[in-house]
């Protein structure tokens, strides 16, 4: 346990010296200042360049609820902007947290001491958690404090997802750490991405089946049901549900236009509890993937 710790703050410490994660840092905060300071900017000037209307005959909305119509827009953008900052670090963090000791034989002096590698790993995966953790967290409470300037609402749904977030980028950040021990870190982000792109797609389509819009052929149906839990399936709040269903309560449907429950029907929920245990168990199998990579690691 001793020998965890003394790696997770060593660890900790060479990880406030990269660049990269600095460099993404200010990319995160600047992106969501912008797009709060932008949005709010927009909202003052709105009533004078543009008008918003609904169904025809209806009258026009109040600034009221133009100003709640951006205001759904906003939280619903620093949401993705907060989703997206978390993959980067994920990213950095995986690319750097193992790769480096080893490539510049740091790893061989922890492992003269009475450090084991299992130990070394448990460090390195707590310092690499903690340090996600702690950058989106950041970033996350800008966002709350930016929602100030619209004058709050949703604060829990932000929360929620920031936390589906970090959970999603742990998951990916472990497989980049993992691929990292065995090759040149570059590629292994790049094997990764791939991956996790390639894993939403599956899911996507699984979805589709599940609703009937891939009709009934027996064969996608086994291949998709199997791909599905070969791959990690991305964690979501009901965030996207309340933003939408608050946007058809400030600006009704026009005639014509799909109803709201049908819009909502093709919206996803929250993570199911299946989907939250599947994740816990891709964790700690990833987790045990980047110990046997140190292991068999020649160092």
């Amino acid at each position: 346990m001793n020998g965890a710790l003394a790696v997770a703050r060593y660890t900790l410490l060479e990880l406030s010296r990269r660049r990269i994660l600095l460099v993404f840092f200010i990319i995160g905060v600047v992106g969501v200042a912008v797009v709060g300071i932008g949005l709010k900017i927009f909202s003052v000037v709105s009533p004078v360049n543009f008008s918003v209307s609904g169904p025809p005959g209806s009258a026009p909305p109040d600034p009221a609820k133009v100003d709640r119509f951006l205001e759904l827009i906003f939280v619903s953008t620093l949401i993705n902007v907060v989703g997206f900052f978390a993959l980067l670090v994920a990213f950095a963090i995986g690319m750097t947290a193992i790769y480096h000791d080893l490539e510049s034989g740091a790893a061989v002096g922890i492992f003269s001491k009475p450090v084991s590698r299992l130990a070394f790993t448990a460090g390195k995966v707590l310092a690499a958690i903690v340090a996600m953790v702690v950058l989106v967290g950041l970033v996350g409470l800008e966002a709350r404090l930016a929602m100030f300037l619209f004058g709050g609402g949703l604060e829990g749904a932000l929360w929620v997802e920031t936390v589906a977030a970090v959970a999603n980028a742990v998951l990916l950040m472990l497989i980049v750490l993992a691929l990292s021990t065995w090759m040149n870190n570059i590629v292994a982000a790049v094997i990764a991405f791939i991956y996790n792109a390639v894993a939403g797609v599956v899911v996507a389509l699984h979805a589709q089946l599940a609703g009937g819009q891939l009709g009934d052929n027996a064969i996608v149906k086994a291949v998709l049901d199997v791909s599905y839990w070969l791959v990690p399936h991305e964690l979501m709040s009901d965030a996207a549900r309340q933003i939408a269903k608050a946007q058809f309560d400030v600006i009704p449907t026009s005639e014509g236009s799909p109803t709201v429950d049908q819009v909502m029907a093709g919206i996803p929920g929250a993570s199911s509890l299946t989907d939250i245990i599947w994740w816990v168990f891709l964790v700690g199998l990833m987790a045990l993937l980047v110990y046997v990579a140190v292991r068999r690691r020649q160092v």
